[in-house]
């Protein structure tokens, strides 16, 4: 058979095809039957072409020939079967990584029946495959503060053979220690730290890792595993010396270069850059450093008097993230120059001492210091020559005794010359403390004050012009000597008042009465708070006036009043004088009032003389019951006022007239005789008390004569032209139950003298003229 393509030119391929002919198959009652079904068998990859993977054999009873075939599962015919005997044989090697199983389906056939059978085909796999890393290098970068424990690469590897479990391991390293640094898991393949990383040791770590498989033999693989280790800031400035000295004189100008700070670091980069800088000890900044080389400077003028040593603490920081720090002290002594002028240690000092100590009292101790010796004197402030230098020494004493009282404090001017004649000058403050040597003494001797009976309790006692009253001392002495403590002496003031131990004013402690108590008097006493404690030598007298407020109300003189008005009797007639008092100090004026009982208005009260006369006298009834009412303003009280109405008995008593008649000119203020009355119808040794029954303060009578006269007071006719008095005479008989009375009147005329100039009325005029107005004609009137 030739085969041949279309193309320029032509190509073509031949092959010879055996065909055997054979007998037709006859008739068959019986199909074959398969002496086995299912038959299972097994091939390794590594077997040859012609290996006899299996034998299917089939019967026919009728003992017809058989053909067997493979008809399904060998798609790239890689088996071979005999046609008459059924051996299956190997037509190509197996790949067990490409199948490793086959399900073969095979017939028997007698050219009229055919029957089935599988044939299961295991493909054995043959280790012939090396394990593959994924990579062939791993490459990883890691900080050298990693944690011990933790797992910085996962290494992963695969193996075409069919048994795929692989086992991993570290093969070598280019250094030895890192085998000890690093560990792997041989079943997972996970490379984890089996120790501290340290980029200062060993900075870049290489490994060759080992993977290899179950085949026998094993086949095994090797990988790269690069680990770069970066630098961590772990590592401290490290100073070169513990204890860093330097000196300089006191005279160095500014800038001079004092002693220069080295400190390494054992880390790379950043990491190791140093930073330095003062952090503490550069007292009043008279150093600098610079930041970079570490060298301490001079910053500003040094002075050995101010301070001679100077510690500093100089901190030096890299600039890792986040920078590490280290110190180290720096001791810097400053000293003197050859040529320099003497130096006192101190040019201010202070000192204290107590006043009346004995002469060669120490006192202060001034140093200064120079190349040569010293000659030290007091050129200022001595005053009366207190105090003595030591000249070799320096040491200041008393030289008399000190008084507080007369100067507080000195201020000293020590000098201080060496050999060459150079001179230093210090200033030293005495302070001279009080001692307690004086008592206190009180600023007054009688303290007046006053508060309302109605102040609450608290209140602070005032002066007459309002202020606080303030009890005050002094005391020549100071401090603690000078503070001073007040007290009250008596028992009873105690109970009302409080003085305020430190300042001294004065408080109430309790309620005040003025109507039990008007005013207080007491003594006060004070002391120091000095060790030991002095009390003056004299008390202040302290008075005190409780001032009245209205708190009380008025009191009637009686409760009940009882009086009797005769008939006929006449208005303004005086029938009886309610009085009543305030039990206040402060007494304002009082007020009557008849608030019931008054019926048609029949009498009538002086709301300020609580005198009660008759407005009515016609028509009166025989009994009236009055409730008067007096008042301060704020509280009242009531009385009841009885009156009964009688007329009056003809007992034979007249007067001489019924009505009398009297003149008086205006403005006199003589006393004159206004009339005398007289009555008729009395007895031998009557006696007769004569009154006016409606009294005022203008006229007044002789109880016995019956002389009316004015009272001195001056009478104004344009106010009063016309006075009317209703006299009575009353005769108290003893033989007689009833008085006998009479009455007459007096009627007073006031003469007018010419006295008050004429006045305009209506006063301004205005008026309208015409300007046709002839002469004579009337404006106005």
């Amino acid at each position: 058979i030739r085969a041949a393509d279309n193309g320029e030119p032509q190509r073509s391929h031949q092959t010879r095809v055996s065909v055997q002919v054979v007998e037709a198959p006859k008739e068959s009652e019986n199909p074959p039957i398969f002496k086995t079904n299912n038959q299972t068998a097994a091939v390794t990859e590594s077997d040859d072409v012609g290996f006899l993977v299996a034998l299917v054999q089939a019967t026919d009873k009728d003992g017809d020939t058989l053909w067997y075939d493979i008809i399904e599962g060998d798609e790239r015919d890689e088996f071979f079967i005999g046609r008459d005997n059924g051996n299956v044989l190997l037509a190509h090697k197996l790949d067990w990584e490409k199948q490793n199983f086959y399900n073969l389906t095979i017939t028997a056939t007698d050219g009229i029946f055919t029957t089935k059978t599988q044939l299961l085909v295991s493909v054995i796999d043959i280790n012939d495959h090396r394990p593959e890393f994924s990579e062939p290098i791993y490459r990883i970068d890691i900080s050298e503060n990693v944690d011990k424990g933790e797992t910085i690469l996962q290494l992963h590897a695969t193996d075409q053979d069919e048994d795929k479990k692989v086992f991993y391991s570290l093969h070598a390293a280019q250094c030895q220690q890192s085998l000890e640094i690093f560990h792997i898991d041989s079943i997972t393949g996970t490379i984890t730290l089996n120790d501290y990383l340290d980029r200062e040791t060993i900075e870049e770590h290489i490994l060759t890792v080992m993977v290899r498989d179950q085949g026998t033999p094993a086949k095994r693989n090797y990988a790269r595993v690069i680990v770069t280790v970066h630098d961590h800031n772990d590592h401290v400035p490290e100073f070169i010396n513990e204890i860093i000295q330097g000196k300089v004189y006191e005279t160095s100008p500014i800038g001079t270069d004092v002693v220069q700070i080295y400190a390494i670091d054992r880390d790379r980069g950043d990491n190791a850059k140093i930073t330095y800088s003062i952090t503490s000890g550069n007292v009043g900044n008279v150093f600098t450093i610079d930041p970079s080389l570490g060298i301490i400077r001079v910053a500003r003028d040094l002075d050995l008097s101010v301070t001679a040593e100077y510690i500093l603490l100089v901190k030096a920081t890299d600039h890792g993230s986040p920078p590490l720090t280290n110190t180290v002290p720096v001791d810097i002594v400053v000293t003197m120059a050859d040529n320099a002028p003497p130096r006192f240690l101190q040019r201010e000092l202070a000192a204290e001492i107590y006043e009346n100590q004995p002469t060669g009292t120490y006192v202060k101790h001034v140093e200064a210091r120079s190349t040569s010796s010293l000659l030290f004197d007091i050129t200022k402030g001595n005053k009366d020559d207190m105090f003595f230098v030591n000249p070799s020494t320096g040491i200041i004493t008393t030289k008399n005794r000190l008084d507080y009282e007369k100067l507080k404090f000195y201020n000293l001017t020590i000098s201080a010359t060496n050999m060459a004649g150079a001179v230093a000058q210090c200033y030293v403050i005495v302070h001279v403390l009080d001692r307690n040597d004086n008592a206190p003494k009180f600023l007054q001797a009688i303290y007046n004050g006053e508060i309302s009976e109605g102040a609450s309790i608290g209140s602070l006692v005032l002066t007459n012009s309002s202020s606080p009253l303030v009890i005050k001392a002094e005391d020549a002495d100071s401090e603690l000597n000078a503070l001073l403590s007040y007290d009250i002496v008596e028992d009873l003031p105690r109970k009302y008042f409080h003085i305020d131990s430190s300042t001294g004013a004065i408080r109430t402690v309790m309620v005040l009465d003025h109507e039990t108590i008007p005013y207080f008097e007491f003594h006060v006493k004070v002391s120091d708070l000095g060790k030991p404690k002095l009390l003056s030598e004299t008390t202040a007298k302290v008075i005190i006036a409780v001032m009245d407020v209205n708190d009380c109300p008025p009191k009637f003189s009686k409760h009940n009043y009882t009086t009797t008005v005769l008939l006929p009797t006449y208005k303004n007639v005086k029938v009886l004088q309610v009085q009543a008092i305030d039990p206040d100090s402060t007494k304002g004026p009082l007020r009557y009032d008849i608030i019931d009982g008054n019926k048609n208005q029949t009498f009538n009260i002086d709301s300020q003389t609580g005198i009660i006369t008759v407005t009515e006298p016609n028509e009166m009834r025989k009994y009236y019951l009055l409730h008067v009412r007096v008042s301060d303003g704020k509280y009242s009280s009531i009385a009841q006022v009885t009156i009964k109405v009688e007329q009056s008995e003809n007992s034979g008593l007249v007067f001489e007239r019924n009505i009398y008649e009297g003149t008086i000119s205006e403005n006199s203020t003589k006393i004159m005789l206004v009339a005398i009355v007289n009555v008729l119808g009395s007895a031998l040794n009557e006696h007769i008390i004569f009154s006016i029954l409606n009294p005022t303060d203008m006229f007044e009578i002789g109880k016995t004569s019956g002389a009316i006269r004015t009272t001195g007071k001056r009478f104004d006719r344009e106010i009063t032209d016309h006075y009317e008095l209703i006299v009575e005479a009353k005769s108290h008989a003893l033989d007689r139950e009833r008085p006998r009375v009479a009455h007459a009147i007096v009627n007073v005329t006031i003469q007018d003298i010419n006295d008050n100039c004429p006045m305009f009325v209506n006063l301004p005029y205005y008026a309208v003229v015409s300007v046709d107005a002839q002469k004579g004609s009337v404006i106005t009137k």
